[in-house]
């Protein structure tokens, strides 16, 4: 049987935060001594602590600090958005997660690994490298609504572990709500984290991830399932497991109980009086044409060179992680092979590589 802890946080004061992340530590009965540990908290975007948006650095620090206590080896990091990796470290220091981490913070986007799925909609995907390797892995996850998936927990939390356009790919392939909730439980099933951790002091309500209002919640919670923090994120919205595809999803699965009567429940969980639902934007598309179209396209762009900037020097193709690009007299792009990582446009030294319009204009 799944256990829940939730513990009442009014703030983000250090020293409370500090005690509830130590208290789920010790209580979930795993050993940290000497372990490799990945915590990867949801970081959305360039936001600051404040927009409720990202997971709060507060959470971020005391968890990196009290994992160094036990004698782990901590690594920090996340995937944020189709943004490429550049985009990672401006996140990084915006949300606040750079300084949190220390040390410990790294990119995931770098060292992708093709992995094989059973999943029906899709053969293979692309994973950092360091989700698969760590002994251990925590995930972080914000309190949000989502107006595509309905909510953003522990399960839409894994999606980050997907490099590159990944993310892109994967909406392009499965544009309807029905069939992106099924994909992101085969995103979660790949490694399912060791622990999660619910940033719920500060919540979103209304039309999340980025755009709603922000919502005091004033509670941390702790799972060894995230099956099990959405079923308890659906209670304290008000929202009915069955409308959450994914939940829907992971329960058929056996990632996620059936009823809150099936978890060990620690703490008083309520439920949010008067709470915003998000809009359901996604009935207006119901086949998801649009949504194929604009990802297709952002997922596989066509990178370009500008022959008069350009002077040979390499920096795309050793900074390729999959090894799509060539050198002859200027770069060629091998673009079945390219991950849309970005590596190759943010390397270049002379600003030569170019990508197509749209794609610069949502990486912000």
């Amino acid at each position: 049987m799944a256990y829940l802890l939730v513990r009442e946080v009014p703030d983000y004061g250090e020293e409370r935060i500090r005690r509830c992340v130590s208290e789920f530590l010790d209580r979930s009965g795993l050993e940290w001594e000497g372990r490799n540990v990945l915590v990867k908290p949801n970081l959305l975007g360039p936001f600051p602590p404040h927009s409720a948006v990202v997971t709060h650095p507060t959470v971020i620090r005391a968890l990196r600090e009290e994992l160094q206590r036990r004698g782990s080896r901590v690594m920090v990091g996340d995937n944020p958005g189709i943004r490429g990796y550049g985009m990672v470290a401006r996140t990084a220091e915006v949300s606040g997660a750079a300084e949190a981490a220390g040390d410990c913070f790294a990119n995931l986007t770098r060292r992708p690994r093709r992995v094989e799925t059973p999943s029906r909609l899709v053969r293979w995907l692309s994973v950092s490298s360091e989700v698969l390797e760590a002994d251990l892995w925590i995930s972080v996850p914000k309190f949000k609504t989502h107006v595509s998936t309905v909510i953003t927990g522990a399960v839409k939390n894994s999606y980050g572990i997907l490099v590159g356009a990944e993310k892109a790919r994967l909406h392009s392939i499965a544009p309807r709500p029905r069939d992106f909730g099924e994909l992101l439980v085969d995103v979660y099933s790949v490694r399912p984290p060791d622990l999660v951790i619910l940033d719920a002091v500060w919540g979103m309500e209304g039309n999340g991830p980025s755009a709603g209002r922000r919502r005091e919640v004033g509670r941390l919670l702790a799972s060894d399932s995230g099956g099990a923090v959405d079923l308890a994120m659906c209670h304290m919205m008000g929202i009915d497991p069955r409308r959450v595809h994914s939940q829907r999803y992971a329960t058929e699965r056996g990632l996620a109980p059936r009823s809150l009567s099936e978890v060990q429940v620690d703490g008083d969980l309520p439920v949010l009086e008067g709470f915003r639902l998000p809009s359901t934007l996604a009935s207006l598309d119901p086949a998801g044409l649009g949504q194929k179209v604009v990802f297709r396209f952002i997922s596989r762009p066509r990178m370009r060179v500008d022959s008069g900037r350009c002077t040979a020097c390499g920096s795309c193709v050793r900074g390729c992680p999959v090894g799509a690009v060539s050198l002859d007299k200027h770069p060629r792009f091998d673009h079945r092979r390219c991950i849309a990582c970005y590596c190759c446009y943010e390397l270049c030294p002379q600003g030569a590589v170019k990508i197509p319009r749209l794609v610069n204009l949502l990486r912000g």
